[in-house]
């Protein structure tokens, strides 16, 4: 009879320990859920930390990060494919009419060749003054910059004659992109002639 209480005794120690064991594992179950709850509603990376806290998980998060860095490079480099092939078109704007100009500098009169063009007949002078029309519509629809640009490189007797031509719309926007001293020297040229007419 002794040995049947002592058995009856062990018995529910014996069934406490596990039952303690899983209340033990639920009750730090619930503490660790509550603390990543709390740390993340705080703003705290708690995934990167055991990440680079447990070497076995550091490995999946280092193909991961290799996966999103390749990603990104994909995207960079269409990107810069994107902007490079921009570069390519402006240049290809920039050297038509860079070509343009060329052919405008040809076909102008120079002071020697303007006493002959006066002598020449009309339809001559209707000609080059539809090429110089031409050549006006062209600096105005390009952007001020770019022709600023070729508008600096330019004698100045030609430059005068293209910038009095052009709308005031876009001669304010390319005297804009000048250099200050080219853009005030021609301003004052502009002021000059237009007072002699």
């Amino acid at each position: 009879m002794k040995k049947q209480k002592a058995e009856t005794e062990k018995e529910p120690k014996r069934k406490k320990g596990p039952l303690l064991f899983i209340v033990f594992l639920l009750f730090l179950l619930i503490i660790g859920g509550a603390g990543y709850l709390l740390l993340s509603a705080s703003g705290v990376d708690v995934k990167g930390k055991v990440f680079s806290a447990l070497p076995f998980l550091n490995e999946e998060s280092d193909q991961e990060a290799s996966s999103q860095s390749t990603n990104s490079s994909n995207t960079q480099s269409q990107e810069m494919e994107a902007l490079q092939k921009k570069i390519k078109e402006k240049d290809l704007e920039i050297e038509n009419l860079q070509v343009k100009l060329e052919r405008a500098k040809a076909e102008m009169p120079t002071e020697e060749n303007s006493k002959e063009t006066e002598a020449s007949t009309g339809e001559e002078g209707d000609s080059q003054t539809a090429e110089m029309k031409n050549l006006v519509r062209s600096y105005e629809s390009m952007s001020p910059k770019n022709a600023a640009l070729i508008i600096s490189e330019l004698k100045e007797d030609q430059a005068l004659d293209l910038l009095g031509q052009l709308k005031t719309e876009a001669l304010a926007n390319i005297l804009a992109k000048m250099e200050p001293d080219m853009a005030a020297k021609y301003t004052e040229l502009l002021a000059e002639e237009a007072n002699v007419q």
